[in-house]
């Protein structure tokens, strides 16, 4: 019984990962091989380094990166500047899997959910409607996205209530609050930053920004409605709250102090929104596992369980998720092998040359396809807004690409890519939290992924036609 406590990686699930990202190791080798390290000369302001366009030369002396180093980039990685990184997403992972099977323990998600169930069983759509929009809006809005993934669980719990899949779940949340991200309004960590960099006012241009969000609203909830249509259609779909159960759980329910449990997650949601405004983004890791394991224990003691119990109850979800720490080192490998080897500036100093003497058009969509690419070896859009944008604006200024269509070009190729390569680590640590694997995701959403890039392709094509302003 103890096994069902909190969520729990599938072996199929850790195998299957752990052989592509093993896989994408031994390739990041290869091209150690094959690109020759160079580097850009940096600078740094206010606390941030910045790349110094023109600067950039290739390493003659460097030697060739060791081939035995492919091999023991999960373990240098505790020796370098990712380290404190990488123990922050271990913890946080272990953390929240401990925390949830506190949850679990408790029922107390169960309770309330097939409660909520119940009296929406027959508005399933507007269920559907209202999580998917207030998941887009936090990460459009905020800039959040692996900060939501406590709340991943819960919304896979309320799809299994309502007789959905896991999938579902994850559209609701993960697909939703990526979406959001990527069709940015206010996001500081990528609108924000990139035209403050580029020099056009913050938050500018935001009326066309906003026929982005609505379009790319419209396209996922098409796509969330029809996986809808298929699951009633299937011989498994079943709502499982009947007016009987509806009846028992209120009386359960009235029994349990719920309180805690709401309160505590109401204060997150609003501390997860504070964090950009606050700058305390860099810790919001450890912020948000401190306060839902607080929660568990307020939880925990409202339903009077046992302290000595509600510990087992961590411990037994902790070592549940222990193995998505291995994914998280060997995703992060890649990125390491990448850096140590001096490719990253070699890489950005080709395709920068290749960008020059194209057309306003093909040009925009080159640094879109850069930022695409990048975002393989650097998941955060901070760090590739900081590496990229000081060579990409003046670049766009040569070519006659305005330079809010510059920053558009960098939000678009960042932005979606965070749902599709198996080296971002949020991805990996949302999926852990479930039974689906990355290539199950892969092939749910590729789809989708793929509408999105061409749809995003033609607003960049038309704000460059209409040289896209500041306004």
């Amino acid at each position: 019984m103890d096994d069902q406590l909190g969520m729990k990686l599938s072996r199929k699930t850790f195998f299957q990962s752990t052989a592509i990202l093993m896989l994408l190791i031994l390739l990041s080798g290869l091209l150690t091989r094959i690109i020759p390290a160079g580097s850009y000369e940096r600078t740094v302001k206010n606390g941030h380094t910045f790349i110094k366009p023109g600067t950039f030369h290739f390493l003659t002396d460097t030697p060739p990166f060791p081939i035995y180093r492919w091999f023991t980039a999960p373990f240098e990685l505790f020796l370098s500047q990712d380290a404190v990184t990488v123990i922050t997403i271990i913890a946080f992972i272990l953390i929240i899997g401990g925390s949830f099977a506190i949850f679990d323990g408790t029922k107390v998600f169960e309770r309330v959910i097939d409660l909520l169930v119940h009296r929406f069983s027959q508005k399933e759509k507007w269920i559907i409607i209202i999580f998917s929009l207030f998941f887009m809006l936090l990460g459009a809005i905020f800039g959040i996205l692996e900060e939501v993934i406590p709340l991943i669980p819960i919304m896979v719990l309320v799809a299994k209530r309502l007789g959905w899949d896991e999938l579902m779940g994850l559209g609701l949340s993960l697909l939703s609050v990526g979406f959001g991200f990527s069709s940015a309004l206010f996001n500081p960590f990528t609108i924000g930053i990139a035209q403050s960099m580029a020099g056009v006012p913050v938050f500018s241009g935001l009326l066309y920004r906003m026929v982005i969000f609505t379009v790319t609203y419209g396209v996922l909830l098409l796509f969330l409605f029809r996986h809808h249509k298929k699951l009633k259609q299937s011989a498994i779909y079943k709502v499982e709250a009947s007016s009987e159960l509806a009846a028992a759980l209120e009386y359960e329910t009235s029994k349990l102090t719920i309180r805690p449990t709401i309160i505590g997650f109401v204060l997150l949601l609003i501390v997860i929104m504070l964090l950009p405004v606050l700058q305390l983004d860099d810790y919001s890791m450890p912020i948000i596992a401190l306060g839902v394991f607080f929660t568990a224990l307020a939880t925990g003691i409202s339903s009077k369980v046992p302290f000595s119990k509600m510990m087992h109850y961590f411990t037994k979800g902790l070592l549940n998720l222990a193995p998505s720490s291995l994914l998280i080192i060997l995703a992060l490998s890649v990125k390491h092998i990448v850096e140590s080897a001096n490719m990253m500036d070699t890489l950005l100093y080709y395709l920068s040359v290749h960008v020059k003497g194209l057309s306003p058009i093909a040009g925009g969509i080159t640094m879109y396809l850069i930022v695409f690419a990048l975002q393989f070896f650097i998941p955060s859009a901070t760090a590739k807004a900081m590496l990229v944008m000081p060579i990409l604006t003046p670049i766009g200024d040569i070519l006659g690409v305005t330079r809010q269509s510059v920053v558009l070009a960098f939000n678009f190729g960042d932005g979606f890519s965070h749902l599709l390569y198996p080296t971002n680590p949020a991805l990996l640590i949302a999926l852990s939290l479930t039974t689906v694997s990355f290539t199950r995701w892969l092939k749910w959403t590729i789809g989708i992924q793929i509408i999105l890039f061409m749809m995003t392709l033609f607003f960049l094509i038309l704000a460059i036609i209409f040289k896209y302003g500041p306004i």
